[in-house]
């Protein structure tokens, strides 16, 4: 019996009160103003300012001058990570609360400091107690949309550029007149009345259920920042780039005396170039922000920046006319501006929502290490080198850092085009007839989805790192590799403690989190018999080799991915589950965070199992692994085995509900076919124009011409063109003989009329492959030949039309996901 299947539409995520969000701005933006007014306002003038209390020749106040200004960043290397751990404990609101106390802490010392070690001693007290600015960035790199966090950094860093443009000016105007320590007291008490006002008015978003109880076992098994994608090369190019920027600072002012020998005309111009090059970050801030969010390409936007303060610093090191300077400390303060909030966007893109603090924070202590280290070395280069050579040497350690920053670029892109194509395309608005959720099955069933525990295999924590990061499996995914070998690898994983079995049957809790989107479910062994609905047919050839697989590795595959509809039952076991220490946890090399707990309660098993029993379950993916293990389930009836672990199959249940998946498209390569004569007859039916650009360019013209009839992107090694406005006569004419509940969806005039019709082309796995993302489809056309055929989803509209027919799409129609983690709990099906 055909059920009726339904699209539910699911609410999109609201966004925070807008009145909240903007008071929420306002305090971070003055928090962070009064924090870098007060640590900024004497480092252009350092060395002037150290001569007024204490120190005589300039080797002495060069040293004191790089002492001093590394000070607070010495301080914050060590205690930003520290913050940021608590600040996921306790709330991040609390943490710009605590900052702000700091500062006016640090600021009282500093105005009674009458001798250059009472000033440092302050400066580290503002370093160790304060971070006004850290704690405001990791608050607005937890909040906010990921597709808006770009802007949300932006802004806060604005922050800072205004207050390092507006420090230094009160710093210069005042150091004649003796001042400053009346100016550091009203620091200190503006930073208490910001404190106690973020106490009051500052609202932090609450976080996701099941997230806010942890464990002191499971605090201890926290993620670590390391395992963001390429974070030891990120470390060092973030360092590199803030030792040319911060060295260059107490270097600057011995650079521009050479320059203008009068005293006070050295003095304002040092304050001038200074106001210069911040004014052009208070703007820069804004724009990378938006650079940010527009690209997803932080890194980029990292080693871009990195090289332009390489070349302008550079150029500063030229005996020039202090007018001639202004363009390039122009340059420097738009391109600084990009450094930290690029970099701060990346960990926390990859980082879990419960973690983005402590994420943040070591992001920021990498640049803490070159900030500190710069100022701390400049004084004894200016020893040692001339003046222009110091500046050199920082413009060198700049260059450095966008070097190292050009791997991490590369991943980045072929990350993020991957990304493009599984993610963002299921992601993108949503018309009247399609939301990204399953169907929601609304009418009973009689015949639900039978699931039971079982004994679980898993990878021990000392290769999680190795193993599970980057989703390794004892059978080859590619599918190369023969049967049997699965089995040897599997007895040898066994063999060396590589895995470990659970000794009594449980279900478990699987969730997963990232740039790749989450998905939540329970993971237990589903009854091939249950009501699992399928929507899409499959391929002989695949499913043969499927089943040589299971067999000769007597175990199940990746589990099926399964969508139903449920009440809360099972949902609020999960959540329970959660509350414990996971089972596993691995952060994978793609930025997903993957958890496993363990649900072996009897009575949570059997809420469970009661609420499965009267629901049916919606194949989203696996069909393929679901028809080979029927077939081997009738192989092993066949040869006399009745009942037996074969009966059962690896599936997590998603209720869709509550959790909708994303929806990607299936695209098309035909490797033998050649592209020149495919166009030529696809001409006949369709409207064909090249397109420009590359693939990210690409997509969203073929989503926007797909929404008014079949459009489809033929990509060449040479080039793509977008087929569109099909001839309605003709095209009614080739899908005569299609279903009529099939003939609106793209896929069937792609086989019908493109594929059978005008190309010829026989619909076999050799003449025909399917891919996921649409840059392995490219590069696959580049580097062999032929053509692909990128084309958008099926909408939720035609899953319905189809399913109410009892019709089931064409093989490898959708990609629904994101998939769940394929080897974190092995099941087998033999004796192991």
């Amino acid at each position: 019996m055909t059920r009726t299947l339904q699209a539910k539409p699911q609410g999109r995520p609201g966004h925070h009160a807008s009145d909240g969000g903007r008071w929420n701005l306002v305090l971070l933006w003055a928090g962070q103003f009064v924090n870098t007014a007060g640590l900024m306002m004497l480092v252009p003038i350092m060395p002037f300012y150290l001569e007024q209390i204490g120190t005589n020749s300039t080797t002495e106040t060069q040293t004191w001058a790089g002492v001093a200004i590394a000070a607070p960043a010495l301080a914050l290397t060590i205690a930003t990570p520290l913050w940021g751990r608590l600040g996921d404990r306790i709330g991040r609101k609390w943490m710009v609360v605590r900052a702000l106390v700091g500062l006016a802490v640090a600021m009282l010392v500093m105005a009674t400091a009458t001798t250059p070690l009472l000033l440092v001693a302050g400066r580290l007290l503002q370093g160790t107690l304060g971070g006004v600015v850290e704690a405001a960035a990791a608050f607005a790199g937890s909040t906010g949309s990921d597709k808006k966090r770009g802007s949300s950094l932006g802004k806060s860093f604005s922050a800072t550029a205004a207050g390092a443009l507006a420090g230094p000016i009160a710093g210069g105007l005042l150091i004649g007149t003796g001042g400053l320590p009346q100016l550091m007291i009203t620091i200190a008490g503006t930073a208490t009345l910001l404190a106690i006002a973020c106490a009051i008015g500052l609202h932090e978003p609450q976080r996701e259920p099941g997230k806010e109880a942890v464990s002191p076992k499971r605090d201890r098994a926290r993620p670590s920042a390391m395992r963001v994608p390429n974070a030891v090369p990120l470390a060092m190019a973030a360092a590199c780039a803030y030792f040319g920027v911060y060295g260059l600072i107490p270097v600057f002012a011995e650079h521009v005396r050479e320059i203008v020998p009068e005293p006070n005309a050295a003095s304002l111009w040092v304050g001038v170039l200074h106001s210069v090059m911040w004014g052009a970050t208070l703007i820069g801030s804004f724009w990378w922000g938006k650079h940010n969010d527009l690209t997803q390409r932080p890194l980029r936007t990292f080693a871009l920046a990195a090289a332009g303060c390489a070349a302008s610093i550079a150029i500063l090191s030229l005996p020039l006319d202090p007018f001639a300077l202004i363009p390039f400390r122009l340059a420097q303060g738009f391109c600084f501006a990009a450094l930290a909030q690029s970099l701060f966007l990346h960990f926390s893109k990859h980082a879990p929502s419960e973690n983005k603090s402590a994420f943040v924070s070591t992001a920021n202590s990498y640049l803490l290490i070159g900030q500190s280290a710069g100022p701390l070395l400049a004084g004894p280069m200016v020893g040692a080198l001339p003046v222009a050579g110091t500046v050199l040497v920082m413009a060198a350690m700049g260059g450095l850092g966008a070097i190292l920053a050009l791997g991490p670029t590369r991943a980045e892109k072929y990350s993020m085009d991957e990304l493009d194509d599984e993610v963002t395309e299921g992601q993108s608005e949503p018309t009247a007839d399609e939301t990204l959720s399953l169907p929601v099955i609304t009418e009973p069933v009689r015949n639900g989805v039978t699931i039971v525990p079982y004994c679980g295999w898993h990878i021990a924590p000392h290769r999680l790192g190795t193993l599970a990061a980057r989703y390794a499996t004892p059978w080859d995914q590619s599918g190369e590799a023969p049967p049997d070998e699965a089995a040897r690898t599997f007895d040898a994983w066994q063999r060396s403690g590589t895995l470990f079995r659970d000794h009594q049957p449980a279900f478990y809790a699987y969730e997963q989190s990232g740039p790749r989107g989450t998905l939540r479910g329970v993971l237990g062994a589903v009854h091939l018999d249950s009501g699992l609905l399928p929507h899409e047919d499959v391929i002989s050839e695949r499913i043969d080799r499927i089943v040589d697989l299971m067999h000769e590795g007597a175990m199940n595959l990746d589990p099926l991915l399964l969508g139903y509809s449920g009440e809360g039952r099972t949902t609020a076991c999960l959540a329970r589950a959660a509350r414990a220490a996971p089972v596993s946890e691995i952060l994978a090399d793609d930025g997903q965070l993957h958890r496993v707990w363990r649900i072996s309660d009897r009575s949570a098993q059997d809420e469970v199992i009661g609420e499965m029993a009267g629901r049916a379950a919606f194949i989203a993916d696996g069909h393929h692994r679901h028809a080979a293990a029927r077939q081997l389930r009738r192989e092993y009836y066949a040869t006399g085995n009745g009942p037996g672990p074969w009966d059962y199959i690896a599936g997590l249940l998603v209720d869709v509900k509550r959790n909708p998946m994303q929806l990607a498209p299936m695209h098309r390569v035909l490797p033998y076919t050649d592209p020149q004569a495919a166009l030529k007859a696809a001409s006949t039916r369709f409207r064909i124009r090249p397109l420009r650009g590359e693939l990210r360019q690409w997509l969203p013209v073929l989503k926007e011409h797909a929404r008014g009839g079949p459009a489809f992107v033929v990509a060449t090694p040479r080039g793509a063109f977008l087929l569109s406005e099909p001839n309605q006569a003709l095209l009614d004419a080739s899908l005569n003989n299609c279903p009529p509940s099939l003939r609106p969806m793209h896929l069937s005039v792609l086989h019908n009329l493109l594929i059978d019709e005008l190309w010829r082309v026989p619909d076999l796995p050799e003449y025909v492959s399917y891919d996921a993302s649409a840059i392995n489809a490219v590069r696959r056309v580049q580097r062999q030949g032929g053509f692909a055929v990128l084309l958008t989803p099926p909408t939720q509209k035609d899953l319905r039309t189809a399913a109410a027919a009892g019709m089931r799409l064409p093989r490898k129609s959708t990609s629904f996901g994101p998939k769940p983690h394929p080897g974190l709990v092995f099941r087998t099906t033999g004796k192991r």
